[in-house]
């Protein structure tokens, strides 16, 4: 069965919530109208993606001629019964994430019950996104790392999840994160926890969210991560490497589009041994196989560092769970359209955001004017 695509990059807000109409900030609606085309370039042959505006399809064609996939579009104006009938196929929901607002948006559509996660899945694959379990999963990857004897390799310090501001100052240093967030929104780094400033921001994460993560601050040599999909059948591939960059205090900047071989080779560059980052890669598939094959399937992603500390390059093996679709997994099916050459990637604008590729990176920004 074909995939009909949805980029509701909203979708951690929206985990946040846990509410069935969800409306997500101005900009962030902004940003899920402009890049709507978007999962044409991960899409399959027949696939359909969906946006909320048909102006956006005008002066599109040769944008998506540049797929060189067969792909179909559809508005909410047309019901799922009504799409399946004109192509002549039926399709299941591929969101950029789940979440009870998108399952709502797809029945809204029409899109049969049979087809949809049950409510029972969306709450687990809720408690499964979020960053408190996340400090679950790397308390058990760290611990059996060292049971296998390559623990110096490993940054030992894990990330803790609290729920009130009573706690001992953790670090000179310490990177706050709410347990619904992504791209680096609700993330910052602080260097005293008694600071007013950031009392006041755990305080929000704690009455919005339940609580807060914090993890020691990396001095960084790499952001990458590793790309995973678990199949119906609970198998996990490995889908590759995703190289990015991303600020300090952890804000998403872009992705590098290149080769799966620059990629690997851009991580061994940094000193690691290529036998500890296979290592990495095979007991991801395993703890995933554990913790998330039974509730969920799709691609998810494991975002890690490269450090060197005292003069000793250590990996950090998870800084986070993206259990969604992600910028990654787009930029190395880009790049197997594409190449590296320098594209638009969704419609041109003289004002709002557009997505591109430009000196090797996929990078999404906001246009005032031109």
């Amino acid at each position: 069965m074909n995939n009909l695509h949805i980029f509701n990059c909203s979708n951690e807000l929206a985990l946040a919530s846990n509410m069935r109409k969800y409306i997500p900030p101005k900009n962030i609606l902004s940003m899920e109208h402009d890049l709507a085309l978007l999962p044409m370039w991960w899409a399959n042959e027949y696939d359909v993606v969906m946006t909320n505006d048909e102006e956006l399809l005008i002066n599109a064609d040769e944008l998506i001629k540049s797929c060189g996939k067969t792909l179909f579009f559809t508005t909410p104006k047309e019901n799922y019964n009504e799409l399946c009938k004109r192509i002549g196929r039926e399709y299941k929901p591929s969101p950029w994430g789940w979440s009870r607002a998108i399952a709502e948006k797809f029945r809204r559509f029409g899109v049969p019950e049979n087809l949809l996660p049950t409510d029972a899945t969306l709450n687990k694959i809720r408690e499964l996104s979020s960053k408190r379990y996340a400090t679950i999963y790397i308390k058990e990857f760290l611990d059996k790392a060292k049971r296998d004897g390559i623990g110096c390799h490993f940054v030992g310090e894990q990330m803790r999840f609290e729920t009130t501001l009573e706690i001992p100052e953790l670090h000179e240093r310490t990177i706050f994160k709410s347990p619904w967030s992504s791209s680096g929104r609700g993330v910052f780094a602080g260097d005293s926890l008694f600071l007013p400033s950031i009392r006041e921001k755990l305080v929000g994460f704690i009455k919005r969210q339940g609580g807060f993560v914090a993890d020691r601050y990396y001095e960084k040599s790499l952001d990458f991560a590793l790309e995973f999909k678990i199949g119906e059948n609970r198998e996990i591939s490995f889908c590759g490497y995703s190289v990015f960059l991303a600020a300090d205090n952890g804000y998403y900047g872009s992705n590098i589009v290149a080769s799966q071989d620059t990629l690997h080779n851009t991580i061994l560059a940094t000193g690691i041994d290529d036998d500890i980052l296979q290592w990495v890669i095979d007991e991801h598939k395993t703890l995933l196989k554990k913790h998330f094959a039974d509730d969920y399937t799709g691609f998810i992603g494991i975002d890690l560092l490269i450090t060197n500390e005292d003069g000793r390059i250590k990996i950090h093996p998870c800084i986070e769970i993206n259990m969604r679709m992600n910028l990654g997994i787009a930029a190395i099916e880009i790049y197997k359209q594409k190449g590296d050459c320098n594209t638009l990637l969704t419609p041109n604008r003289e004002k709002g955001f557009i997505a591109s590729i430009n000196n090797h990176r996929l990078v999404i920004e906001m246009k005032n004017s031109i």
